[in-house]
């Protein structure tokens, strides 16, 4: 079909309507339309005029039967003809657009609707739809087909090929070759589907005096792109089976919501839901309440059966008696439905098949407080002994031990367990009593007499037994003796150890400064003043060890002091000391020579020493004979300030040092 040209009719009695884009100048411009029947075989002109629509009236056209229409303009010398087209006019319908309201839903990026039909369809193949879609911001648009679900109904899908926000126009066209779309209807807006509903915080009350508390709910705001969103609460008490399910709506804004609840568990149910659709439920289970001041007025257990009595506090419609085990599958309670007054007295019968912790709870309902608990208790149903197994310790010390045993079931039961009494008695002794609360494991016994035989018992203390111990368990404490004894023992061990790494860090601390007292640095020579020998000190230096050489030089007569030794004295020691060498008489009776004393003394000769081999400086043929008769051994200079020795020291200011070996008298 050609584009620009058409020729329609609208779901109505109307006439037909044929219309062509302009041509040519405005307002100098005419136009021709030309209809040409297939049966019969004719045409028909119409002058239009300067307009681009013309309305044909249906019973001057033969509409049962082909047509081809065409369009001439023409102004000036010029003639312009559109294409051809060919109508069925009877079925050459153009419907109204679909409703921009329809209801529709999301999921997975497909788009669920509900397009009515247009009044002139007729039965059988249902109408063609199409829908173009855009995200929301953007500006181009997307067209996809929409297919029906079924035949006979109105419902058809189309993909949008993700998730967000997006903006949707629908238009439908009937199903005969002839037909026309629709305008594009107005927007509809689909907002993000809710995957899951918002997460539920929770703050719970303690359980009142009237028997209620309060739950305090919050959860996060939906994001924009999720539209307006309604949020919706459902309250259910499964305990009771004549409770009705509490439902509250409330809107987009609203993010918490305060529940008053009695002490039953209760389950509570958040469903976020938009135009989109409605998200997976969140769930929040409410535990009942464990503790509480409201009690019956008489409990009596026989066996398995249970007998309980309680009084109404105010007026109500209806109670229902709660007798559920805290572990394994719950059980519903008995329900009644009858009006009672206030401070009316009532008793109810149960049982209690298995040998674990129930909770026995009343709770009543009136219309204007909603459901409270009247009465609330756990009892543990159970013949076991109060009395526990325990096992005890003595390998800590001598005089403490320590009981420990496994945490009573009875401790898992609200209320029922008060404390642990543990007693404890030695041989010969009166009994005591300490206690331990329900959470202990173990229990310390401190300051036990050593080698005593001791007995000792853990009982469960409740709220209905008596604080005695039925069983006990007995041990016997170590003596002390031999153990005194090797403690002892690994003290003066332990004693030894310390002190070997003690004394050895004494003694790296000492080390540097013991050397430094025994062992003092020698003087430098530089600066040293020349040593004045006494008489005595010279005779016992006058005997050098062969082959021992000392430094020497040039002396000075004020520097140095030699006393000449006593010849008689010396012959007369000659007897005791045989072997010992003797100063020779003609070294006895030589003058000493005395340097000039404007000689300087000095050290520097010693500060170096001469190559092996190498004679020092100074040392001449003349000087040997000037020492004639005495044999002189040259050595090359040392650097020694002080030489400890015996042996006579003749310091010299140039020529180095010599020993003077004597000649033994005869």
């Amino acid at each position: 079909m050609a584009p620009g040209f058409s020729c329609w009719k609208q779901c109505s009695p109307l006439p037909f309507r044929c219309s062509w884009p302009p041509y040519g100048p405005p307002g100098n411009t005419s136009y021709l339309l030309t209809l040409c029947y297939t049966s019969p075989r004719l045409c028909r002109e119409f002058e239009v005029g300067a307009r681009t629509m013309y309305t044909l009236n249906h019973r001057r056209i033969y509409v049962l039967t082909n047509v081809t229409a065409w369009v001439e303009a023409r102004w000036g010398g010029h003639v312009h003809r559109t294409p051809n087209i060919t109508l069925y006019l009877n079925e050459a319908l153009k419907p109204n657009p679909p409703p921009a309201t329809v209801p529709f839903t999301k999921s997975g990026g497909r788009l669920l609707l509900q397009v009515p039909r247009p009044p002139c369809h007729r039965r059988g193949q249902p109408p063609q739809r199409e829908a173009r879609f855009r995200r929301m911001g953007n500006h181009g648009w997307t067209q996809v087909t929409c297919e029906a679900v079924t035949d006979e109904d109105d419902t058809v899908t189309c993909a949008l090929g993700g998730d967000g926000a997006f903006e949707v126009q629908l238009r439908h066209k009937p199903p005969h070759w002839s037909s026309y779309w629709s305008d594009w209807s107005g927007s509809i807006f689909i907002p993000g589907e809710i995957l899951e509903s918002p997460a539920l915080s929770y703050q719970l009350g303690e359980l009142g005096p009237t028997g209620q508390r309060v739950l305090q709910l919050g959860w996060q705001r939906a994001p924009e792109e999720q539209g307006n969103v309604t949020y919706t609460l459902r309250t259910h008490m499964p305990a009771c089976g004549c409770t009705e399910e509490d439902t509250v709506e409330l809107g987009t804004e609203v993010t918490a919501h305060n529940l008053t609840l009695s002490g039953a568990e209760y389950q509570i149910l958040l469903t976020a839901a938009n135009a989109a659709g409605t998200g997976l439920p969140r769930q929040l289970l409410v535990p009942a309440a464990r503790h509480s001041d409201l009690g019956f007025k008489n409990i009596s257990v026989v066996g398995s059966a249970v007998t309980v009595q309680w009084e109404a506090p105010s007026a109500s419609l209806a109670s229902c008696f709660e007798q559920q085990p805290l572990q394994g599958a719950a059980k519903r309670g008995v329900c009644t439905q009858r009006e009672f007054p206030a401070k009316s007295i009532h008793v109810e019968r149960g049982a209690l098949d298995t040998p674990a912790c129930h909770r026995l709870a009343v709770h009543g309902w009136s219309p204007a407080r909603g459901w409270a608990t009247f009465a609330l208790h756990h009892h543990y149903a159970s013949n076991a002994s109060p009395a526990l197994p325990i096992r005890i310790n003595t390998s800590t010390s001598d005089a403490t031990v320590v009981l420990q045993w496994s945490p009573s079931p009875r401790a898992t039961c609200p209320g029922v367990l008060v404390k642990y009494l543990i007693c404890h008695a030695a041989e010969g002794d009166n009994v005591t009593y300490a206690e331990a609360d329900t959470a202990a494991s173990h229990f310390t016994l401190q300051n036990l007499r050593p080698g005593t035989a001791h007995r000792v018992g853990v009982q469960e203390v409740t709220a209905e037994s008596k604080g005695t111990c039925g069983t006990w368990w007995r041990f016997q404490t170590k003596a002390l003796g031999p153990q005194g004894a090797a403690w002892k023992s690994n003290l003066k061990y332990l004693g030894i150890l310390l002190c070997v790494p003690t004394v050895a860090a004494v003694y790296q601390l000492s080390k540097k400064r013991a050397r430094r007292l025994l062992f003092p640095p020698l003087p430098e020579p530089v600066g040293s003043k020349a040593i004045e020998f006494t008489a005595g000190e010279t005779a016992s230096q006058c005997h050098p060890r062969p082959g021992f050489l000392e430094p020497s030089e040039r002396f000075s007569l004020a520097e140095l002091l030699l006393t000449e030794p006593n010849l008689g004295k010396e012959m007369n020691d000659a007897g005791t000391r045989s072997g010992t060498p003797q100063p020779s008489p003609t070294v006895a009776q030589k003058p000493v020579t005395v340097s000039p004393p404007e000689l300087p003394f000095t050290y520097r000769r010693q500060e170096m020493l001469s190559p092996p081999g190498f004679e020092p400086h100074g040392s001449t043929e003349e000087e040997e004979e000037e020492e004639g008769g005495r044999q002189v051994v040259h050595q090359p200079l040392v650097p020694i300030a002080l030489l400890i020795s015996d042996k006579p020291v003749i310091i010299r200011d140039q020529a180095g040092w010599d020993l003077v070996l004597e000649e033994p008298l005869p």
